[in-house]
């Protein structure tokens, strides 16, 4: 069985515990980095971390933002939703 490398990138990346989370929380639909670091757990890391986190994902075409007046909402990538859709037909 060979595994294509879209598939691999894409758990690779996944294999930090808080973008998965981030990740998780964006499943249900757009969110401030305020709404995913309450989702992501404020007892478990600063806000500065998830903005992090979520520049990274940015970066790796995970997630995309939309300024929105004075705020930024990120979501799930159409590569990632077709990762994530691609990966659950695999398995």
């Amino acid at each position: 069985m060979e595994i294509n490398k879209r598939t691999l990138e894409f758990f690779s990346i996944l294999a930090d515990e808080t973008r998965l989370k981030i990740l998780f929380s964006l499943t249900k639909g757009s969110k401030t980095v305020n709404e995913i670091y309450s989702a992501v757990g404020r007892e478990k890391m600063t806000l500065s971390a998830v903005s992090h986190q979520l520049k990274q994902m940015e970066n790796l075409h995970i997630v995309i933002s939309e300024k929105k007046g004075r705020e930024k909402f990120f979501s799930l990538s159409e590569d990632c939703k077709a990762g994530l859709h691609e990966t659950t037909l695999e398995l």
